[in-house]
């Protein structure tokens, strides 16, 4: 069996809600990161989402512009990676490549004298799990390369589960927290989405969202987690497709099953094999 996974059905929650054609939620997106703005509206945000063009992987990036600024959002699920700063490195560049590149003038001046105007960059890490001694900032030098003497830098801020929000986003932190709770009580996908949405709804979470977007809600959720545990089964198949062929390699080097076992051990992705789910290969 080889090949990538191809996941279909891209969207999350997160875009469908903040990055639709509907500006409502995005505007409460962008008064919670900037309550002292009441002058901004609907009509002054500029999606500028990028698609996802450098994997296939489901994608929950969002950006806009606003008032000047540069928006960048990712959700990070409930799993934590350094690598999430790296991503948004890309994405900031894109950004600006696509924000310079659409606009003739800005083209024309890119290799001029003049300079461009380029909206000032704000990056944030929406992160549904447990804050537990993360840093409130994530920084691409400290993650990276620990050089202080390094001239460049991207900083994102975190915005974590247990900050206590009542915003829009804190609401939106809230329903994945349910449905992750939820997910823990009921085997059937659907029934637990289904029930998170009404805890929500209950508790005053979403309300409008959920009410009027429901169906939808539940198809992109069950949608999502179906491809999350196929991901998972197959990269628990290739795990042992990779195990198999190491120790038919190592055989041939080593005489004894101690020799193949330490070896073995030496792969990080290995390390907490035991001697009998080792053997079963040998």
């Amino acid at each position: 069996m080889g090949g990538e996974i191809k996941r279909d059905y891209q969207d999350s929650v997160f875009t469908k809600m903040f990055g639709g054609e509907d500006k409502r939620y995005l505007l409460q997106l962008y008064r919670a990161l900037h309550p002292d703005d009441d002058k901004t509206g609907e009509d002054d945000l500029e999606l500028v989402t990028i698609e996802n063009v450098l994997t296939n992987d489901i994608y929950n990036d969002l950006g806009f512009i606003a008032s000047g600024k540069l928006v960048v959002l990712v959700e990070a699920q409930s799993t934590w990676s350094p690598n999430i700063i790296a991503r948004m490195f890309i994405y900031l560049a894109r950004t600006y490549q696509d924000y310079i590149y659409s606009d003739e003038k800005n083209k024309a001046r890119l290799y001029s004298d003049t300079k461009i105007f380029l909206p000032v960059p704000e990056m944030y890490v929406i992160y549904t799990g447990k804050r537990a001694g993360k840093s409130g900032i994530i920084s691409l030098k400290d993650e990276f390369f620990g050089d202080g003497s390094l001239d460049i830098d991207l900083k994102a801020k975190v915005i974590f589960a247990d900050d206590g929000r009542k915003d829009i986003i804190g609401q939106y932190i809230a329903f994945c927290v349910v449905v992750r709770e939820q997910l823990a009580l009921n085997k059937d996908k659907k029934v637990a989405v289904q029930e998170a949405i009404r805890i929500c709804i209950e508790n005053g979470d979403l309300v409008e969202y959920l009410t009027s977007h429901r169906k939808e809600v539940e198809d992109v959720m069950f949608a999502l987690l179906t491809q999350e545990e196929a991901t998972k089964s197959y990269g628990e198949l290739k795990k042992i497709e990779g195990l198999e062929a190491m120790v038919k390699t190592l055989k041939r080097i080593y005489s004894d099953f101690d020799s193949v076992y330490r070896e073995v051990k030496l792969n990080d992705i290995y390390s907490d094999l035991t001697e009998e789910d080792v053997r079963q290969y040998y």
